[in-house]
Order: C-alpha cells, then sequence, then structure tokens
C-alpha cells in the first residue's frame, strides 16, 4: 500500500529503502528511514511524540523523548539546509509535521488561499 511516496521535495521508497530529496538520493539508517517514512505518511499533519517513538522502537522506546529528538536531528543534517527547520518542523510540547514541500512553501500557499 505504501510501497512508494512522492511528496513535494520528497520520494520514499519503502520497498527498496530509499530516499530522495530534490533528487538527490539520501542514504539513511534504519531507524532514520522509519521515522521519515512514517512522516510521510501522514504529511502535513502533527505527529505526536509517543507515535512516532511506538512506531519506531516499539514499546521498549516508551517515553523516550531524547532519542527521538536526536534522531530528528540526525535526519534533519541529511535532508535540511544548516539551521533550517524545512521539512521537519517541530511542534513544541507535542511532535512534529513533515512539510514535504519546505515550511516555506507550506505558509505561502496557507496565505494564499486566506487572500482568496
Amino acid at each position: 500500500m505504501w510501497r512508494l511516496i512522492e511528496a513535494g521535495d520528497f520520494r520514499v521508497d519503502a520497498e527498496a529503502f530509499r530516499v530522495s530529496v530534490r533528487n538527490r538520493r539520501v542514504r539513511l539508517t534504519p531507524k532514520e528511514f522509519k521515522l521519515l517514512l512514517y512522516l510521510a505518511k501522514h504529511p502535513t499533519r502533527v505527529v505526536t511524540h509517543q507515535k512516532l517513538i511506538l512506531a519506531i522502537w516499539g514499546s521498549n522506546g516508551a517515553g523516550d523523548r531524547e532519542r527521538l529528538r536526536v534522531l530528528v536531528q540526525q535526519v534533519r543534517k541529511k535532508i535540511e539546509n544548516p539551521g533550517a527547520e524545512q521539512y521537519i518542523v517541530t511542534e513544541p510540547w507535542i511532535g512534529y509535521r513533515f512539510e514535504p514541500a519546505g515550511e516555506a512553501s507550506s505558509r505561502h500557499m496557507q496565505q494564499d488561499k486566506l487572500l482568496a
């Protein structure tokens, strides 16, 4: 069902364990891939810390937000420009939101809808 996800700047092939951002292949560890795949399945939605932890580590990782934070930082280093929350946006005290077209692009689309 979720074999290939193409959204915004991303192409995620779940079967081949491959990720491309702006047509550039990105190498991810298995845990990094699980994180990005889960977020890609829920684009633009806020995903709670707990849901991500369960999806990546199962019940063994229950409550370990620090480990999740480190994993998100590792993925950001590989897919985003330094210092920018471009694709994986932090929702303080809640979780993360995946913007496959980039955060700035999403803001512009929302503003355009308000002006229309």
